[in-house]
């Protein structure tokens, strides 16, 4: 009598617990490799990409390619740099997908992944992914993902498609730059010593000087009574310093104008004149808003005093500076502070 209800309890136990394990299989999605591993859905023609857009909380970045050649960012108006472009290309291109995690949108926020709200003030670093789209000239999407956050027990960084609720793991981390300032062109000059002539600093606190040399070979000389010739070693510094001058930031104007309100700021001019008569003027002041580093603008001319130059030289040079003066007016560039140091001379 006993042996038929022992059979049955342990045949309706085994039942329930089939069920019990298809209901919590269904709900969560054990890791499995995707047959699909690759993360861009087809091999990325890049005479097809316009435009990259990269956001997250409290920063976005807009990169337009423009034609001809060359990249610009679109929020900030600048020429962008396009070797971290080329970089993000080639990294994306070669990202394989590793396990399928979860296809729960109700597992989204635990990985960082759910998508961005319209309103950037909702927007979490702790629940809500970085977006990252590339698109064609037509506007249609290329490739359009969220990046979330990396994985604690070991290498890894979790991702999802746009519109799809499936998350998946990527065996290596993926860093993206969200600061549009990241992606900027930084190099401002690329001289080399050889070819400045005079250079002339005025400088309200003290230390101006007004030295030229007659060729490259000679040595450089006073242009004024009231100065002296600085030390040697600080005129080479300073030279090597307009030999890869760079910033680490554009402003926007109207913060520059902010910065200065209520603020005796002193502005300093240092006076940079080539052999093949380019003039470069850079006023410097320091930044009181950013630890002692320097605010800089830049522009460029031509001497006035007759050279040695063709027609089709000067035509250059004319050609040249309106390029370069398109670039740089009326902007301001953050230079650190040693850098500020080294171009005028100090302490």
């Amino acid at each position: 009598m006993f042996k038929p209800i022992l059979f049955t309890t342990f045949s309706l136990f085994i039942i329930g617990g089939g069920l019990i394990y298809y209901q919590d299989d269904n709900y969560f999605t054990k890791p499995q490799i995707s047959k699909d591993n690759r993360l861009f859905p087809e091999q990325l023609d890049t005479k097809a990409l316009n435009q990259i857009k990269i956001e997250s909380k409290g920063s976005s970045v807009n990169l337009m390619q423009l034609k001809g050649g060359g990249w610009k960012e679109q929020s900030l108006n600048y020429e962008a740099d396009p070797i971290p472009i080329q970089d993000l290309l080639l990294n994306l291109s070669q990202i394989r997908l590793g396990d399928l995690i979860t296809n729960n949108p109700d597992h989204h926020e635990r990985f960082q992944l759910l998508t961005p709200p319209e309103n950037k003030e909702d927007w979490s670093e702790d629940r809500h992914g970085i977006s990252v789209i590339l698109l064609r000239g037509d506007g249609t999407s290329i490739l359009s993902f969220l990046l979330g956050k990396n994985r604690t027990s070991g290498p890894g960084q979790y991702v999802r498609h746009k519109g799809s609720n499936k998350v998946f793991l990527i065996p290596e981390g993926l860093s993206i730059d969200s600061e549009a300032n990241d992606w900027l062109k930084k190099d401002l000059l690329a001289l080399e010593s050889n070819q400045v002539q005079s250079l002339v600093l005025k400088n309200e606190e003290g230390g101006s000087f007004s030295i030229n040399r007659d060729s490259a070979e000679t040595d450089w000389k006073s242009s004024s009574e009231k100065s002296d010739v600085p030390d040697s070693d600080k005129i080479t510094t300073l030279l090597n310093r307009l030999g890869k001058l760079s910033f680490s930031k554009l402003y926007i104007n109207d913060s520059v104008s902010q910065q200065a309100e209520g603020t005796d700021l002193i502005e300093t001019t240092l006076f940079v004149s080539l052999f093949d008569s380019r003039v470069y003027t850079l006023n410097l002041r320091k930044n009181v808003a950013s630890n002692e580093n320097y605010i800089l603008s830049i522009r460029m001319g031509i001497s006035m005093v007759a050279s040695d130059n063709s027609e089709a030289e000067d035509s250059k040079l004319r050609e040249d500076m309106e390029m370069y003066n398109q670039q740089v007016n009326g902007r301001f560039y953050e230079i650190s502070s040693w850098e500020g140091k080294e171009l005028l001379l100090s302490e």
